[in-house]
Formats: structure tokens, C-alpha cells, sequence
């Protein structure tokens, strides 16, 4: 009987050798930087301390928390991390998964490799394992699947953070089939939350289901081997066309964190809005009083979720085309003291997305590139007309991952007001060198929790 596609992802995720490259460890080592600087520097969210309840009901010990001090287990360690981490929305991204691999995934493989004592390389290998399991799905199950309204952050990332958990624990090929079908009977998360707090909590709720399912299928729990094939299992129920042809593509297809690869955000928004952002810089700056109307131009799959002509609330507006396309107007960038309160409804703004609107790019959809394009278009009151369109914003293209130099600033600025210079830069050479780390969890965890 052939495998079924458990256990051939299984088989892969526990051999010793899964065949990383070095420049997966090179891009995984930017993305892990990057997701501590999102993690970190969540602090200065509204919606940060809703979680200090749980926090506060913790034990004693090491750091295990990102940004703040504490001590927790380690499933609910990943999903305090995983919720901090996704909190800004100005984590990474995939377009195989079509959602948030690192934000899931390296919280649970932090949180395992820190309770096992795992190296930096154990926990750079495990989490680039968890992250190609999860984009590999994507890659079967998308787009359908994400325009069915699931949230791949969560439905598919939980998968990956069970991989990655599952590695470091050591767990056979059989356990951890039966974790990663643990994980998928867990899977659940909607896109009908974006734009409110349940966003980054089903993210982190994935996150911390990944680890619990590597943990219980160590003590002998397991779910159906063929869970993804079933007629009422993953495959027919989150994307409805079945198993028919499924190929995981090991041995034969590129590795996703490489092509199309991990994106990193240059803007605290969802990404869907960034294209528009970048064509509204280009016409910025404007005066708001001069302008007589902006028409917005998304792709279909784009405009969905990020066609919000008045956000009432800082997280409404990171999903809102309108709001962040006026932001870029007016001042010329999209950064996150834009997300607050007061900033979303200051006057001028209010105004000037009342005189907004949004309509459907006439583009192909072909192929994942072609779904990225936005244009802008301003009317001032003085009868001009000024239009620009991008196809695609900087680092969202297939394989053009952001400049290191790039995500290496966007780090200090998320962390150094919290961490501050010397252990910035402390953090930064531990993710840096993490290969070589002996107890790089460790490490991590420690610089990262001062302050």
C-alpha cells in the first residue's frame, strides 16, 4: 500500500539528513531575526496585555517569553510568542502558504528546542523543516483553501509548528505521523477575523497546537494515518477537491523558503495593501485639501479582505487598502506609530477616505505574481490627474527576498528602544552565528526577555 501523505511527510521530517542547503540556513537566520524584532517589539501594541493573565499564572525559572519576562511551559510559551509575534502584522509572509509561516512555526520550534536543550543549529533546522511542511501544503491546497475564508496562518501552520516540535524532540517516523495528524485534527482558523484581536489568536492557538501534538503523540496519542486523504479528512473538507494527483514535491520541486520564498514586510499592514502603498508613495506627498478623490485598484484576491473604507480601530486599519493607501499619501510611508487610535481617526484622514474608492484591477490570475498589482490614482481639485501602478511591492516577487541590510535595520527599529543598543546588537550576532550556538534557544531567549 502507498504511503499515505502523513507518513511520507513524516518520513521526511524525522530523517537525518533532510537535504537544507546553506542558503536556506541563510535565509532562515534573516527570518528568525526578523520575527524576533516583530515579536519584540509588539510591546508597544494596545492589545499586547491580553495575554497577562496567563502570563501571570506561570512558574519560575528561565526565560521562555519574548520580550518580557516569564516562565511557562512550553505550549503555552509558543502560543504567548506566536500571539506577539503575528500581533503587528508586520511578520513574514508566504505565497505557497498564502500566510504567516514564521509566526506560527518558530514559536514552537523556540519553545520545544529551549525545553529539550537543542542547539542553534537543531532549532534552525527544525524550524526550516516546520516551515517547508507548511508551504508544501499550501502549495496542494492554494488557492483554494485561502479563498474558501481559511486562514492558512493557522489551518497550516500548525502542521509546520508540529513538524518542527516533532524533530526536536526526536520523534520516530511513526510518532510523528501521528503528531502531524494530531495537528491537522486541530487545525482551524478563519480569515473572517482579520482586522481583530482573534487574528493572532488562532495564529498563536496553531502555534501552541503544534507543540502540544508532537508532546502527546511522544506519550502514544495519534489520529488517522490517512487524515489528509479521508473522504471526510483535510484535503476534501479545507479544499474540497480531494487527493486526487497530490504531489508533495520532495526531490523534484525547489524548496519554498528559497522559491517563492519568505517575504519579509517592510510595513506594519497586511500585506495585501502594500502594492497600493508603494504606487501612493511614489505620488506622495500630497496635501489631503488638495485632493478631490483617490481611486485604489486591487486584484480581486487582494481587495477582499483589505477593502475597508472605515476602520474604526488601530488593527482594523492594518486591513484597510483606504487607510494605509491615505497614510502613504500624505506623509509618504506606512510605520507603526500610524497604528493607533488617534492617528486612524485624525480629521484630515477621515476625509480623505470618505473621498476613496476601491474597484477591481482588470489583471490576469495566471500565476501568484500576477495577483500583487495595484494601482493608484489621484484627482486633485485643481483637475490634474496622477496615476501609478506596482506590480508587485519590494520583496514580494518570487525569490526576491528583502535586502539583509534592510531587515537588519527594520530590527533595531522594532527592538532597540526595548532591548536596548548593546543587547540589540547581542541578539543580533547570537541569530547571526546560530548554527554554531551550542545553546542558542537559550541565548535567545535570554537576551531577548531583558529590559
Amino acid at each position: 500500500m502507498a504511503a499515505t501523505i502523513t507518513e511520507q511527510l513524516a518520513d521526511w521530517v524525522s530523517s537525518p539528513d533532510p537535504g537544507i542547503s546553506a542558503e536556506a540556513r541563510r535565509v532562515a537566520r534573516l527570518a528568525i531575526l526578523d520575527v524576533l524584532g516583530t515579536t519584540i517589539g509588539a510591546r508597544r501594541s494596545p492589545d499586547y496585555g491580553v495575554l497577562d493573565f496567563l502570563v501571570a499564572g506561570g512558574g519560575t525559572g528561565e526565560p521562555t517569553l519574548l520580550g518580557r519576562a516569564g516562565h511557562l511551559d512550553a505550549p503555552r510559551s509558543a502560543f504567548v510568542n506566536s500571539y506577539a509575534a503575528h500581533l503587528l502584522d508586520f511578520d513574514d509572509s508566504s505565497g505557497d502558504m498564502a500566510g504567516h509561516p514564521t509566526a506560527v512555526v518558530f514559536p514552537a520550534a523556540l519553545a520545544t528546542a529551549n525545553e529539550v536543550g537543542a542547539t542553534g543549529a537543531d532549532l534552525l533546522d527544525a524550524y526550516i523543516v516546520g516551515v517547508e511542511v507548511s508551504c508544501r501544503l499550501g502549495r496542494i491546497v492554494n488557492p483554494h483553501h485561502y479563498d474558501h475564508g481559511w486562514h492558512p496562518s493557522a489551518t497550516l501552520g500548525g502542521i509546520g509548528a508540529a513538524a518542527a516540535s516533532a524533530r526536536l524532540l526526536g520523534l520516530s517516523s511513526e510518532q510523528t505521523a501521528a503528531a502531524l495528524g494530531l495537528a491537522v485534527a486541530f487545525a482551524n482558523g478563519l480569515k473572517a477575523s482579520f482586522g481583530t484581536p482573534a487574528k493572532p489568536l488562532q495564529v498563536a492557538r496553531a502555534s501552541e497546537s503544534g507543540v502540544l501534538a508532537a508532546y502527546l503523540a511522544r506519550s502514544g496519542a495519534y489520529s488517522r494515518a490517512d487524515i489528509f486523504e479521508h473522504k471526510q479528512g483535510f484535503l476534501r473538507v479545507f479544499d474540497s477537491r480531494g487527493p486526487e494527483g497530490v504531489s508533495l514535491g520532495f526531490g523534484s520541486e525547489g524548496w519554498s523558503i528559497l522559491t517563492p520564498g519568505i517575504i519579509i514586510k517592510q510595513y506594519p499592514c497586511c500585506g495585501s495593501t502594500h502594492s497600493a502603498v508603494e504606487s501612493a508613495r511614489a505620488l506622495s506627498p500630497l496635501a489631503a485639501d488638495d485632493i478631490k478623490e483617490v481611486r485604489i485598484e486591487l486584484h480581486p484576491r487582494r481587495r477582499t479582505h483589505v477593502d475597508r473604507p472605515a476602520p474604526s480601530t488601530a488593527l482594523e486599519a492594518k486591513f484597510s487598502v483606504q487607510y494605509t493607501v491615505a497614510r502613504a499619501l500624505l506623509s509618504g510611508n506606512v510605520t507603526l506609530y500610524d497604528f493607533t487610535s488617534e492617528r486612524v481617526s485624525t480629521p484630515e484622514i477621515r476625509a480623505l477616505l470618505e473621498r476613496t474608492v476601491v474597484h477591481d484591477l482588470d489583471a490576469p490570475d495566471d500565476r501568484v505574481e500576477d495577483r500583487y498589482g495595484a494601482r493608484v490614482t489621484v484627482t486633485l481639485r485643481d483637475g490634474s490627474e496622477h496615476v501609478e501602478f506596482t506590480p508587485v511591492a519590494l520583496g514580494r516577487a518570487p525569490g526576491e527576498m528583502l535586502a539583509a541590510t534592510r531587515i537588519v535595520e527594520k530590527f533595531h527599529a522594532c527592538v532597540d528602544a526595548r532591548l536596548g543598543l548593546s543587547r540589540a546588537a547581542e541578539l543580533l550576532a547570537t541569530v547571526t552565528t546560530l548554527d554554531s550556538v551550542s545553546d542558542g534557544p537559550a541565548q535567545i531567549l535570554a537576551l531577548s526577555a531583558a529590559g
